[in-house]
Formats: structure tokens, C-alpha cells, sequence
């Protein structure tokens, strides 16, 4: 960290809005991972996916959230960055619950998650909305590099979502991973094509054109895209153990790449001011 001191002010309501969030996620996250006959209405590789995304919550995005949480109410910038990545990231899984999932006793909860998750969000956009992201890090960020990586990655799965809907869509066809797992679309291309591959080709070229949104959004999404290849990791893991199918390529292909996200958002962080908050923490 740079030896620049500066006030930030602390954000409690981070902390306040998390809490109940991660109790929520951790006992559904817990119940479907002893109880997998709550998935009981899935297919084998709907329900290998229910239950990845189970471990991937109980066992990193809570701590993550969590912990992010604790620090980010103290003021820490970086801390703020980690925790609304994880916290879309959030969204992003609980949609799916909601709106991919058979019914079952959960379903309340699954919502009271995605709406707080939601609300949450919202809390921190608009208490930060005058804010200059942009004085957060010093020159030397690498803007141009993680931006330039954000976009490659924006560009990889749009090319390969794309590679799998728009043959159906010009046939009139449905694709086989949507029959196979009875669904009626597919939820994550669904998220993907209309908000978060959208906002990861702007917050790339926000970033690289050192805009000052860029300087939040950017990494936030970088976050986004460690979690969800952490998240396709343990699904994957799951579906070997519940199928046949030899996933090790490509949980280790997807290792590689968590790994390489990894260091591009220690690269940015790395960046950000030294700072002291109100009650004189560091971060």
C-alpha cells in the first residue's frame, strides 16, 4: 500500500445489511447441502449445480461477505470494492434460486436474500453516487491491463454463450443443455446477455478511458469473475461425484484462470491509497 493518508468515512450499513444476509445464506446453503432432497425435483445436472453453488456459498462467499463487510465499515476502500463484487455476485447466484429452481420451503428465504442482496447494493450506490472513485488509487494503477482482461473475458463468454443459443435461435430450436436440465431458458445466459457481460464490456472501457466509475466498477466485476469461476469449480467437482463425466481439465483450466483473475485484482488493489478512517483504523 501507498504511504498516502487520507479520511474515509465509515459505512455501517454495510455491515447491518449483511449480517442477516449471511445467516440466511449460510443455513440455506447448509440445509442443501445434508438435505439434497430439497433438489429433489432437479435433474442430475441441475442438481450438481444447486449443490456446488451450496458449498461455493457456505464456504467462500460467506466468509468473504462477511469479512469484506467488517472491514468495509470501517472504511477500508479495497474492503468496499471485495464486498459489492461478492455481493453481485450474490444477486446473481439468488436469482437463479428464485427463478430456476423448483419451489420448496426455501423459496421465502431465496427471496428475502436476492431483495436484501438487492436493496443492499442499492444503499451503497447511493451513498457513494458523489463520490470520485478515481481518487481511491494512485497513477500507477494498471487501468489500461485490467481493463484490457476484463474485456477479453467479457468477450469469451459472449462469444461462447452465443456460440450455444444463436444457432437455436436462427433454427428455431431449442439447445440441448436447456432440455436436458428442463428448464424453460437458461438463467445465467439470461443474467449474462442482459446485464453482467454488459456491464463488464463498460466497465472495461470506463476503466482503460480513466473514467472515475471505472475505478469501482471495474474490479467489482473482476471480483464477480473470481467467485463465479471458483463457483464453476465446485459445481463441476460435484457433477464428477454425481455422474460419469471426467471434469479435471476443466476444473483445473478454470483453476488456472481464477488464479490469473486473482492477481489482476491484487495488481489493482494494490494501488489504492493508504488510508485512515475516522476512528483512525488503517486500510
Amino acid at each position: 500500500m501507498n504511504n498516502i493518508i487520507i479520511k474515509t468515512k465509515n459505512d455501517k450499513n454495510i455491515l447491518y445489511f449483511t449480517i442477516p444476509i449471511v445467516i440466511l445464506i449460510a443455513t440455506c446453503s447448509g440445509i442443501g447441502i445434508w438435505n439434497q432432497k430439497l433438489y429433489l425435483k432437479e435433474t442430475v445436472g441441475w442438481l450438481s449445480q444447486c449443490i456446488g453453488q451450496d458449498i461455493s456459498n457456505l464456504i467462500f462467499v460467506s466468509p468473504i461477505l462477511l469479512a469484506s463487510a467488517f472491514y468495509a465499515s470501517k472504511g477500508n476502500r479495497n474492503a468496499k470494492i471485495i464486498w459489492l463484487g461478492t455481493m453481485i455476485t450474490n444477486i446473481y447466484s439468488y436469482a437463479i434460486y428464485c427463478f430456476a429452481v423448483h419451489f420448496n420451503f426455501l423459496f421465502l428465504a431465496y427471496c428475502l436474500i436476492l431483495g436484501l442482496s438487492n436493496f443492499s447494493v442499492i444503499n451503497f450506490l447511493v451513498e457513494n453516487i458523489n463520490e470520485d472513485f478515481r481518487s481511491w488509487f494512485t497513477e500507477k494503477t494498471p487501468t489500461k491491463a485490467v481493463g484490457i482482461f476484463l474485456f477479453i473475458i467479457a468477450f469469451m463468454f459472449a462469444f461462447l454463450w452465443l456460440s450455444d443459443s444463436l444457432p437455436a435461435v436462427l433454427t428455431n430450436t431449442v439447445p440441448e443443455n436447456i432440455i436436458k436440465d428442463n428448464l424453460f431458458t437458461n438463467p445465467i445466459h439470461v443474467l449474462d446477455f442482459a446485464f453482467y457481460l454488459p456491464l463488464m464490456f463498460i466497465s472495461s472501457i470506463m476503466l482503460i478511458k480513466k473514467k472515475a466509475l471505472g475505478y469501482l466498477i471495474a474490479p467489482m466485476m473482476m471480483v464477480f469473475a473470481l467467485l463465479t469461476n471458483v463457483n464453476i469449480i465446485c459445481l463441476m467437482i460435484v457433477t464428477m461425484q454425481k455422474t460419469t463425466s471426467n471434469n479435471i481439465p476443466m476444473i483445473i483450466g478454470f483453476g488456472i484462470f481464477a488464479f490469473v483473475c486473482l492477481v489482476f485484482l491484487w495488481l489493482f488493489l494494490k494501488n489504492s491509497l493508504y488510508i485512515k478512517d475516522s476512528y483512525g483504523g488503517k486500510g
